[in-house]
């Protein structure tokens, strides 16, 4: 191939390259603007952060919260306890009792949360966490089986007049026929 015709290959290549950068770099023709058919929603306000509800405090008065365990082993009369606190309106209270049996089931516990709340209507709601133990009988000589302990663990919320009990549960023990009831009073001092 002759130079003269590489020389004209090369420019004609040349200017087409340059045809096409000049039209990357053109600038866009003019249109006409069209009315728009969208609205334009406005931009939303800026979230505001909600300032968080204060906490509730009680009221400043005492509620007593007494709950009795009537414990009844088969057809024998049913034994009584009854565990009080006092505390203040959506506070806690507790009670731990805790007893050692030498050679025995070892430790048995009464223990009891109480959270009382006032509510709107004048009612108390009471949480109570109650943990029961009781000892079995000694084993017995024939070799017949016998529980070493009981234990009962309850949580309750109730809502509750002042002044009025609520057998709140019954339960019955899984090994022997005996029946432990807890029932809940609170009463609102003044």
């Amino acid at each position: 191939m002759p130079l003269r015709t590489v020389v004209l290959l090369l420019a004609s290549s040349l200017v087409s390259t340059a045809n096409v950068v000049a039209d990357q770099n053109a600038p866009a023709p003019a249109q006409t603007p069209r009315p728009s058919t969208q609205t334009i929603a406005p931009a939303p306000a800026p979230a505001t952060a909600a300032a968080p509800a204060p906490r509730r405090t009680g009221q400043p008065v005492n509620i007593k919260v007494d709950v009795t365990i009537s414990d009844q082993p088969g057809t024998a009369p049913a034994t009584k306890k009854t565990v009080s606190v006092v505390t203040g309106d959506n506070m806690n209270g507790f009670i731990r009792t805790e007893a050692n049996y030498a050679g025995g089931p070892g430790n048995v516990f009464l223990n009891i949360d109480v959270e009382p709340e006032i509510l709107a209507d004048g009612k108390i709601r009471p949480r109570v966490a109650l943990q029961y133990d009781r000892p079995g009988a000694p084993p017995n000589e024939g070799g017949g089986r016998v529980p070493f302990k009981t234990q009962i663990r309850e949580n309750l919320a109730l809502i509750l007049e002042s002044g009025k009990a609520l057998v709140a549960t019954q339960s019955a023990d899984p090994a022997v026929d005996r029946q432990v009831t807890i029932e809940v009073k609170a009463t609102i001092l003044k």
